[in-house]
């Protein structure tokens, strides 16, 4: 998928329930494509309630129950430090298996523009990271 900021309403249309059955949450204030474990995030799985929303809250409170959403931007300033780093752990874990979409806008907030030669510099630094790594 194209990198690109969303929305809440626009990352609500991305709950696998669509004709690509394409998945995205967000967690931190950023966006992944979790469509590989559609298992986990698809319609009937266990994290299935996280599809086409922002999951942070969820994922600080360890809560699955409907209420736990916002529908409107969240900015999580209520979240004790404990919660909060429990929200950078899951941020990290998605970073980590699924692909980074963008950033989830704030009420006003303008996308940012992603244009190729971004995109061929993030290619570039993964390769430069991947070969760091086999020369550690």
């Amino acid at each position: 998928m194209k990198q690109q900021d969303m929305t809440l309403e626009q990352l609500r249309e991305y709950d696998g329930k669509g004709p690509e059955g394409r998945i995205l949450l967000a967690a931190n204030g950023k966006i992944f494509d979790v469509t590989r474990g559609k298992r986990f995030y698809g319609p009937g799985g266990p994290y299935g309630l996280f599809a086409g929303r922002d999951a942070s809250r969820a994922l600080a409170t360890f809560s699955m129950t409907e209420d736990v959403f916002r529908n409107e931007y969240d900015d999580l300033s209520d979240l004790t430090s404990m919660q909060m780093e429990s929200v950078r752990e899951w941020e990290m874990q998605f970073t980590e298996k699924y692909d980074y979409v963008g950033r989830l806008l704030k009420p006003g907030e303008q996308p940012r523009d992603y244009t190729d030669t971004e995109d061929e510099q993030s290619e570039d630094q993964k390769d430069k990271s991947e070969s760091e790594k086999k020369t550690d």
